[in-house]
């Protein structure tokens, strides 16, 4: 039989369910407004965070976040290390701003330069043509392609619905609706335009671009798998996506694209982003990047 829990144990739990409620509402107010993807990821960052330190968010101190930093293990990238504590410390200072902490105990946390290894995410041409032309199925290799043939993130491509896409005799032209709430207009080349009609089942405006196999839309996720393993049969098992979005940056600038079309493609809010691309790799391609096929 279970003895009942002491009356002290159950005010202490009454205590911890006010702790953690009102850091949910400060979590929520954080995030409030964000992209999905990057909801998703912050939420996962913080609740890592939060049960290896057994605290409330007003009990954290910069000891925390220096031994939880040391203690993650060798697996995750250095990237990965940092964008997790930058996200625990960018908690901190919201709470701090509005009142709700007293202090921001992540502003004296110092994060280390890490090595600059932005080129070695540069796929080359023949890299990706060995990505898209080894994947068989056609809609996974339509994906593929409208990933960088477009330079779309993986949740826009998601999103995509022909109601978005307007055919035009040079292309299409796809209004996407992308980070940070932003609307932009992403072109589409003639060749990876009539693939993408020539695989439509659907003629509803509201009908994904490219569909899951359920003929539904494609979820992050299931997307995420289609990358990983086309990647891993070109022997490229930690190229993902965001890799292939890379790729559409470089290699358009080396084929004559102004920087200002690219950023614009990209949706970048500043130039200085998209020129990181220039001069990465060597082997530029044709304006149609997928002009191999």
């Amino acid at each position: 039989m279970v003895n009942p829990p002491s009356r002290r144990m159950t005010a202490q739990a009454g205590k911890n369910d006010d702790i953690v409620q009102a850091d949910k509402i400060l979590i929520r107010t954080w995030l409030h407004n964000r992209p999905p993807t990057t909801v998703r990821a912050y939420q996962s960052d913080i609740a890592a965070f939060m049960k290896f330190t057994g605290k409330s968010m007003a009990e954290i101190g910069l000891a925390d976040l220096q031994t939880w930093y040391d203690s993650m293990p060798a697996a995750p990238s250095d990237a990965t290390k940092r964008r997790r504590i930058a996200a625990v410390k960018s908690l901190l200072t919201h709470g701090h701003r509005i009142g709700f902490l007293s202090e921001d105990a992540g502003i004296a946390f110092r994060m280390e330069r890490g090595r600059d290894n932005f080129a070695d995410r540069i796929l080359s041409r023949e890299q990706v043509k060995q990505i898209i032309s080894d994947e068989a199925d056609p809609r996974r290799n339509a994906f593929l392609s409208l990933l960088y043939g477009t330079g779309m993130r993986i949740s826009e491509a998601c999103a995509l619905r022909w109601g978005d896409v307007s055919q035009r005799q040079s292309g299409g032209v796809a209004t996407v609706f992308g980070k940070g709430g932003k609307t932009r207009r992403v072109q589409i080349t003639p060749s990876l335009l009539r693939r993408l009609v020539a695989l439509r089942l659907d003629a509803r405006a509201d009908a994904p671009v490219v569909p899951g196999h359920d003929g539904g839309a494609l979820h992050v996720r299931a997307a995420h798998r289609i990358v990983k393993r086309a990647a891993g049969r070109a022997g490229l098992p930690s190229a993902s996506a965001h890799w292939l979005r890379h790729a559409f940056a470089s290699h358009a600038l080396e084929a004559g694209q102004p920087v200002s079309w690219v950023q614009t493609q990209l949706g970048h809010s500043s130039l200085a982003t998209t020129t990181r691309y220039s001069h990465v790799t060597e082997d530029g391609g044709g304006a149609d990047l997928l002009s191999w096929e």
